[in-house]
């Protein structure tokens, strides 16, 4: 294969290499798929227990997908992983010196910066307006502050 030093994943007999990037397209598709502002995306892809969670693993697929296609349009990415079996499309690709287990597990990311709390992504675009927290209670449908 070639790549045998890079993790990622084959889909339709292409390897794809693990990417995410600040650049427009993944930034949408990560808000479209995984629902959650770009920080907290890259929070979560950074901690190991939470980067194979559906909505963290299908918006790393989509932002590696765009990295390979970049002529393809948010739309034709979204419907491509919104699609997918990842038992019957995806093959995940670990490096050599992986154990087995954790052959699926996408790397952190290296060059993106995680913003803090009240701070503005890199790009100077301001965060989407989701809740960061929910009531607990089953009768409250108000987010706390």
């Amino acid at each position: 294969m070639g790549d045998d030093d890079r993790a990622g994943f084959e889909y339709q007999g292409q390897f794809y290499p693990w990417s995410v990037s600040d650049i427009g397209k993944d930034l949408m598709l990560i808000d479209r798929i995984a629902q959650m502002a770009p920080s907290d995306f890259i929070e979560l892809m950074s901690d190991v227990d939470e980067n194979t969670r559906a909505p963290v693993l299908l918006g790393l697929i989509a932002t590696s997908l765009r990295a390979g296609h970049p002529e393809w349009s948010v739309d034709r990415i979204y419907r491509t992983v919104m699609g997918l079996s990842l038992t019957a499309d995806i093959v995940f690709v670990g490096t050599d010196d992986d154990e087995e287990e954790d052959e699926a597990r996408p790397p952190a990311p290296d060059g993106l910066q995680t913003s803090g709390p009240g701070s503005s992504p890199s790009n100077g675009s301001s965060q989407p307006s989701t809740p960061q927290e929910r009531s607990t209670s089953p009768t409250s449908s108000v987010t706390q502050p």
